[in-house]
């Protein structure tokens, strides 16, 4: 049998929580001289999640010939979500990927093992059910998540936090594996306040789980959270401001505002970062699709810890602000605050910058490109154009996967920890683990009732990314796959 080449995208060990079932979502791709993936699942003991296969993965090419199989097989990705109950024994078993190829053989291989149950540093514990009353004054617990940060954007962080007008606050800074000359920065700059507490990993989690883990460490007194990026400024009154929204609305969950844009300097860019707020964020099926909540603008009710610890089991692609919102949808509801409270700092080191909104612009291109899908489709084929090409084909064909497996982990894991109104269920069906996602992208699309422009414009890119990614499969297939030849390396090997 010739070698098989597997890689399984990477991220933290999916971890056992006592109170919630664990929704996993899983993703990689493999590959064989002379075959097809046919299908993949995922086994956990008796239990077995299957996978889509078929994903179109740009990424395999240079592994691929790199191990000398070409041409490159580049519909050879797979990606699922697992669903396991809470209380279970399986956090003692090990996972294992099957993969049935087109001549009808199978393989396993092993996948991320999971992290041992109960309490251990740095481990996911709920604390909801012990929170105290809060006092007069109402203690907020600031997260904040840092890695290598600037040392004057950062310097101007802190002293934005200091300069609260409300006055009971901790900050608990989880620090992402640092080096110890920025490790260095982060501690002179707190030094001698004891209302800031930080902590370093020994491992890089990347930003999304790296805010759960701040996230866990929420005290018990704590009425509300804020989530603080390493490089942004405050405005003095922004936790007073937030506070007291959320104080004349006892239904709301979590409030945003709006934000200024300005550079390293200081200079004003932009009045506000959401032009319009083109998109509801009281709706779940509006929010699920095209979140508007940014992180560093919200202030959320701590009580909202119980239904969001922990995050789904997610790589590195995945927004803990839009976990986090949809959480509240459904807890509650999100109030908007349209002042600017914040000024979001536009660098080149930003996890995700600001862009203007380009309405009708953005439209016609997303139209152009479902348009001219075949074409796109047929040229992708061809590998120099994937090597010219490479940026934008991941815009269209690998990044719409991606937020794919992100907002069905989310939609399952809100089924089931969540009690959902109509609107609830809709949004989690569009996104429901399953066949024929790309139907039922367009059928929210064309949906008429109003969510907003962002709604439809993520839909839209979304839907054509599928479209896109189906049809260059459907290509890939009509070319003969080359003859398998006799391996002299052995078996298997893992690609990365």
């Amino acid at each position: 049998m010739p070698p098989s080449l597997i890689h399984l995208d990477p991220g933290p060990q999916p971890h056992a929580a006592s109170h919630h079932d664990l929704v996993w979502a899983f993703s990689g791709w493999a590959c064989r001289e002379g075959c097809r993936l046919h299908a993949a699942d995922l086994r956990v003991g008796d239990a077995r999640f299957p996978a889509h296969t078929g994903a179109i993965r740009l990424d395999a090419e240079t592994a691929q010939l790199r191990h000398g199989l070409a041409p490159a097989v580049l519909d050879c990705g797979f990606w699922g979500v697992a669903v396991l109950p809470a209380g279970g024994s399986w956090h003692s078993l090990q996972p294992v990927m099957l993969l049935e190829w087109s001549d009808g053989t199978w393989e396993e291989w092993p996948a991320r093992a999971f992290a041992g149950p109960g309490p251990s540093p740095g481990a996911i514990v709920d604390t909801s059910a012990d929170r105290k009353p809060a006092e007069d004054i109402p203690l907020v617990a600031i997260a904040m998540a840092t890695y290598q940060p600037d040392p004057p954007l950062f310097q101007a962080q802190i002293a934005s936090i200091r300069n609260q007008t409300h006055g009971r606050w901790i900050c608990l800074i989880e620090d992402d594996g640092s080096d110890d000359a920025h490790w260095a920065v982060i501690t002179a700059a707190i030094a001698g306040d004891e209302r800031f507490l930080a902590r370093r990993n020994t491992t890089n989690l990347g930003f999304y789980h790296n805010f759960e883990r701040a996230l866990t460490r929420v005290p018990a007194e704590a009425a509300f959270v804020a989530l603080a990026d390493q490089d942004d400024r405050w405005a003095p009154e922004k936790l007073s401001v937030l506070v007291g929204v959320l104080a004349g609305r006892p239904d709301a969950m979590l409030a945003f505002s709006n934000m200024t844009v300005v550079d390293r300097n200081g200079r004003l860019l932009s009045e506000t970062f959401w032009p319009g707020l083109d998109s509801r964020h009281d709706s779940l099926d509006a929010l699920l699709m095209a979140n508007v909540v940014t992180g560093c603008a919200c202030l959320f009710r701590a009580s909202l810890l119980q239904l969001a610890l922990p995050f789904p089991a997610l790589g590195r692609l995945a927004y803990h602000d839009h976990w986090i919102a949809c959480c509240a949808t459904v807890a509650g509801g999100i109030a908007y605050e349209p002042r600017s409270l914040a000024g979001y700092v536009q660098h080149g080191g930003n996890s995700l910058g600001y862009r203007r909104r380009p309405g009708l612009r953005l439209a016609s291109r997303i139209a152009a490109c479902l348009l001219l899908s075949p074409a796109i489709a047929l040229a992708g084929q061809l590998a120099m154009v994937r090597r010219r090409l490479a940026q934008p084909l991941k815009l269209l064909v690998s990044l719409p996967d991606t937020e794919l497996v992100c907002r069905t982990a989310f939609a399952e894991t809100l089924r089931r920890r969540a009690t959902l109104d109509d609107d609830g269920r809709r949004a989690v069906s569009t996104f429901a683990p399953g066949p024929r996602i790309g139907l039922r992208l367009l059928a929210a699309l064309l949906r008429p009732d109003r969510r907003g422009k962002a709604f439809r414009g993520v839909a839209a890119r979304l839907f054509t990314g599928r479209v896109i990614a189906h049809l260059m499969s459907l290509l890939a297939r009509l070319r003969p796959l080359p003859a398998a030849r006799r391996s002299v390396t052995g078996e298997r090997g893992h690609a990365g």
